[in-house]
């Protein structure tokens, strides 16, 4: 019997001020897997992902988890529950302490454990992400960037989630602590068995992560098919990404 994909998009579209942004769209995210979503600027990588996990309404298609549709608000919440996400941004919040911003929306926005428990649980998540546990208690804008995604994905994975998305992972990052990143997030995925979709432009943090790898150009999808098969293709835009000449 065959294993109803983790996340489904059929036939998405995005229209912003009646302009087409996004055409089509359709793939699948399979059980243990890690998608890669590619493409250069002005893509609709970010408005993708957005699309996804609803901070954008769609104007046509439909986006499923695990069968159901989440465009409806009840199955949306339940998707919510189940889901990490690590911003490009990071999207700390520099008047908390790092530990709070990990744990921030089981204690302060669903108030779901109380703060001891959920120090210790924030201060376990930093420890696998390769921080040391004084890095609790210090606020994010007294740490490096590369510290400060660390506590972005220990965020992302606080609730063990079902599926992690995330978004730019190394962006603004130096190429050595972009290793490092890109290393981490191999080093959660393979320990964790989840299933992920990052997004970016770097071609070759995609060929690191991923198990299949979907390119977007222009709004719609030029090519998608398993990491293995990508050097095969006859696609130019894949050849031009592959040579490192698409930004």
């Amino acid at each position: 019997m065959n294993q109803c994909p983790e996340i489904e998009v059929k036939n998405l579209t995005k229209n912003i001020n009646s302009k087409p942004i996004l055409f089509d769209i359709n793939f699948k995210l399979n059980h243990k897997s890690h998608l890669v979503i590619i493409g250069g600027s002005g893509a609709g990588k970010s408005m993708l992902m957005k699309c996804i996990l609803g901070l954008q309404s769609l104007n046509g298609g439909k986006v499923y988890f695990k069968g159901d549709n989440v465009c409806r608000r009840n199955e949306r919440s339940e998707f919510l529950k189940k889901i990490g996400v690590c911003f490009q941004g990071n999207a700390l919040f520099d008047s908390y302490k790092v530990w709070e911003n990990i744990a921030f929306e089981k204690i302060y926005v669903k108030q779901l454990m109380s703060k001891k428990i959920a120090r210790d649980n924030a201060v376990a998540k930093l420890l696998e992400v390769g921080l040391p546990t004084e890095t609790a208690d210090l606020y994010p804008f007294e740490l490096s960037g590369g510290m400060q995604k660390r506590v972005g994905i220990a965020r992302a994975i606080f609730s063990s989630p079902d599926i992690l998305f995330f978004d730019e992972p190394t962006t603004g990052l130096d190429p050595l602590m972009s290793r490092k990143i890109i290393a981490l997030i191999k080093e959660i995925m393979s320990n964790s068995m989840k299933s992920a979709i990052t997004i970016t432009h770097d071609i070759n943090l995609a060929l690191s992560l991923a198990s299949e790898i979907l390119l977007l150009h222009e709004g719609h999808v030029e090519w998608s098919g398993p990491k293995t098969q990508i050097t095969k293709t006859r696609s130019k835009l894949i050849k031009e990404f592959l040579k490192g000449t698409i930004r």
